[in-house]
């Protein structure tokens, strides 16, 4: 009896120990990721959630919306969160020491629209406005690079009102408080709507340039490499799934975007090949040098040192893409 009780009692603490073992690998792993805006150019970390294809890969991923963009980098430096969504605004932290790596692409044009109040019939009808920007984002470095491309001394010929996210802009346009302001679906139609107008689209000005994509820190790289090798996976297939997809991406504009069917559509035909995982060392010198321009800033450190395709090359393998 005794015997038989002792084989019993390890056979069930056995048993208990296996059973917790898988619960603990099937719990999904607790991902944080930031980005400034909810808007178009974030779409496929949408796609993602709404298509499961985070939770397929073992990720529970929570999106933080952080106004601005410069707040979630610093976020992600301090190890608050672990990847941003942007990629512009994190290439001056990179030139001023902090250890990133850029690992994905999920835009590779802006999908931003310059949104100008009805008497503003062309370019030059900018000089000595005021355009509502995100200082330091990547869309003032558009501005910035539109206004060069056009004649406009971009420090002294407008003013700049500093207004964080899209909302504000929106508002400050519909009371004349500012000329213009980049705005990325759906806020771009919101002002359309309102009475203003577009008066250029970035992508067709600026193609081949890496936007917005996934970083993290070097550390966190590697100390988890499978977890980044899960979301660089996800955010790749749900990249291909925005573009290819167009009932899945409406999908996910209506739910996340609060898009009406018929803006979405619209949207979705202006932006749709815009969509590409494929990261590069030219896409990001195109980027480098916009933002560079826009603040005055030499980058101290070349794309190479700080690109990570590798966890890009075997998801692009995984799924038969290479």
């Amino acid at each position: 009896m005794k015997i038989t009780f002792r084989l019993f009692s390890w056979v069930t603490t056995l048993s208990l120990l296996l059973s917790f073992t898988a619960t603990v690998q099937a719990q999904p792993v607790k991902v944080r990721a930031v980005y400034p805006s909810v808007d178009l150019q974030y779409l496929p970390a949408f796609v993602a959630q709404s298509k499961g294809i985070f939770k397929e890969e073992g990720l529970d991923v929570e999106l933080i919306v952080m106004p601005g963009g410069r707040l979630g980098v610093q976020a992600l430096v301090s190890g608050d969160i672990h990847f941003v969504l942007q990629l512009g605004v994190s290439l001056p932290a990179i030139w001023n020491g902090a250890d990133l790596k850029i690992l994905a692409q999920m835009t590779n044009r802006p999908l931003f629209s310059l949104i100008v109040r009805p008497e503003i019939q062309r370019a030059e009808d900018l000089k000595g406005k005021k355009i509502g920007v995100s200082v330091g984002a990547t869309t003032f470095a558009l501005v910035h690079e539109f206004l060069n491309l056009n004649g406009i001394n971009p420090d002294k010929g407008v003013e700049y009102v500093n207004i964080p996210g899209s909302r504000g802009k929106i508002a400050a346009l519909e009371m004349g408080l500012i000329s213009a302001a980049p705005l990325a679906p759906p806020g771009d139609l919101k002002a359309i709507q309102a009475g203003a107008k577009r008066l250029v689209f970035f992508g067709d000005l600026m193609p081949e340039v890496s936007f917005t994509g996934l970083i993290a820190t070097s550390r966190y790289v590697k100390e988890y490499p499978k977890t980044v090798e899960r979301m660089v996976r996800a955010i790749v297939r749900a990249t291909y799934v925005t573009r290819d997809d167009s009932a899945a991406a409406l999908d996910a504009m209506q739910r996340y975007l609060k898009m009406p069917p018929d803006e979405a559509r619209e949207s979705y035909r202006l932006v749709r090949t815009s969509f590409n995982p494929l990261l590069n060392e030219s896409g990001i010198k195109k980027m480098a040098a916009l933002v560079s321009k826009s603040i005055g800033v030499t980058p101290a450190r070349e794309p190479k040192d700080y690109l990570d395709v590798s966890f890009l090359g075997r998801a692009l393998a995984d799924l038969g893409k290479k």
